[in-house]
């Protein structure tokens, strides 16, 4: 039995703001794109009432704007998209006061965030960075901050600027309209698309095969839609062309009939015709599934293998100050925090985070420690729903590693890997400062790890790969979205590493 860790430090508030197009958080999901961010160094912009300085560390470039002391001294950024769209705009910066330096930001001209925080950081060598995303023309477009307080601006490091892609879109395939094998089509439980959805017979075997297409060969994204009213896991094997990809995927309680979630298998299709059928394994059938989605895997030729990205974390740039422990009663600290390019990785335990929504699956009963919050909201302002989100815990900021340092934040996209098994997670929750290694029930469920708060987790073999930039899941809770970024990001990894 793992042991259950110290309940982890409070859930700071962030404000969100919906202005003209405008979607703002400090560590709120950004939205996803496809191409790494360009930078844009302060020192190199136009800076009214302030200088360039070097005399504090940690910046990037040659120096950091320091502006004067007084409401409206401004630096403003020329920044180059080569499409109009949303984009997202990372502003590193450091403010060695307690007192928030509030700042507008504007976008060619237009205020996008007005009195955007900019709040202590602890010292004038310690940098973080806040985004925003904001719509933008093809171009040439402006981003100024303009100091609202006498206090004058934050010191100003750089702007990374990227404009969002649109993924492609998904192809949607209805249950009632697949072939059924001991099941029937009803319409009797609210939330689903199309006509109705499958009721399974409660019989091993079942399944549902659905006949679908693809322009391309290559991996595919499969994403199951379903909704299981019972209190126990329904899982399926999932087969494409006859031929079984996954065993046993987990279809966990949803709550109620009424209430859907989505499971994700990938696989490769064949160009032109496929069929891909979901069977129950156990005597209680399969959940109720309403449609399967496919969308195209990254990395041009398949989703990156489990032994690929381990083969570029075999070796640690630790860049930890120290290790963590993996559980509270352990004696020894064993875990350090490594560098690669464009990400952070460690190996360790996996413990099970139940905090967030109450579900049948985590509350007060079934977890000890159980927190009804986490630090991560969703894009409707709820904690996460640890049972049917795959999230990772991340250490609080401490002495010994500050993962807001390294462009890591809400709905950063995390591969986590366990026998031989890729999971794209979110980082949806911070931690103890001294222990590592905890991810929410889901995650645990899909990579077949035991799920249960009480007793669940496995003691060593998981991987943690944490992708950094400014690239996150929007919103936070869409698992589909953080497979396909996921899966785009882990290609790159590979293609830098």
């Amino acid at each position: 039995m793992l042991v259950k860790r110290s309940p982890r430090a409070p859930r700071l508030v962030t404000a969100a703001v919906a202005t003209a197009g405008l979607a703002l958080s400090m560590l709120l999901p950004a939205s996803p794109a496809s191409a790494a961010p360009t930078r844009y160094e302060a020192e190199n912009a136009t800076i009214s009432q302030g200088a360039v300085a070097t005399n504090h560390t940690g910046y990037s470039g040659t120096g950091f704007v320091d502006g004067t002391n007084i409401a409206g001294s401004y630096t403003q950024f020329t920044v180059d998209a080569a499409t109009a769209g949303s984009a997202t705009i990372a502003i590193r910066y450091a403010n060695g006061t307690a007192a928030n330096r509030a700042a507008d930001i504007a976008v060619n001209g237009t205020t996008v965030s007005a009195a955007h925080a900019f709040n202590g950081t602890g010292s004038w060598d310690t940098w973080t960075t806040d985004t925003i995303t904001a719509t933008v023309n093809a171009g040439s477009n402006t981003i100024r901050v303009t100091a609202t307080t006498a206090d004058g601006n934050a010191n100003l490091d750089y702007v990374d600027f990227e404009v969002a892609s649109t993924p492609p879109p998904a192809t949607e395939y209805q249950a009632e309209d697949a072939a059924i094998s001991q099941g029937v089509v009803e319409s009797n439980h609210t939330g689903f698309t199309g006509t109705g959805f499958v009721n399974y017979d409660n019989a091993t075997g079942s399944y549902v095969q659905f006949a679908v297409s693809a322009a391309n060969a290559g991996s595919t994204n499969i994403v199951l839609r379903y909704a299981n009213g019972t209190t126990v896991n329904r899982p399926m094997t999932i087969a494409v062309n006859g031929v079984n990809v996954a065993t046993s995927v987990a279809f966990n309680s949803t709550s109620t009939w009424d209430t859907w979630a989505t499971a994700t298998v990938t696989a490769t299709l064949n160009a032109g015709s496929n069929t891909i059928r979901a069977t129950a394994t156990t005597a209680n059938g399969g959940p109720n599934l309403d449609r399967i989605n496919l969308t195209a895997g990254g990395g041009g030729g398949g989703a990156p293998t489990a032994a690929q990205l381990l083969a570029k974390v075999s070796t640690c740039n630790q860049i930890s100050n120290g290790k963590y422990k993996t559980d509270e009663d352990v004696a020894t600290a064993t875990v350090a925090v490594c560098q690669k390019t464009g990400a952070v990785f460690w190996k360790g335990d996996m413990d099970i985070d139940c905090d967030g929504v109450r579900t049948t699956q985590c509350n007060e009963n079934t977890d000890c420690c159980f927190q009804a919050d986490t630090f991560c909201h969703t894009s409707g302002d709820s904690p996460l729903n640890a049972a049917n989100l795959p999230y990772v815990v991340v250490p609080s900021a401490s002495s010994i590693w500050d993962y807001r340092n390294y462009s890591i934040g809400c709905g950063t996209v995390v591969a986590v890997i366990y026998n031989n098994q890729v999971e794209y997670a979110v980082v949806g929750d911070t931690g103890p400062t001294a222990i590592i290694g905890e991810s929410s029930y889901k995650t645990a469920s899909d990579l077949g790890i035991n799920p249960d708060p009480s007793n669940g987790g496995t003691d060593s073999g998981v991987t943690y790969i944490v992708f950094q930039g400014s690239q996150r899941v929007s919103p936070i809770e869409n698992h589909t979205n953080a497979v396909t970024l996921g899966q785009s990001l882990a290609s790159t990894f590979l293609s830098n590493n």
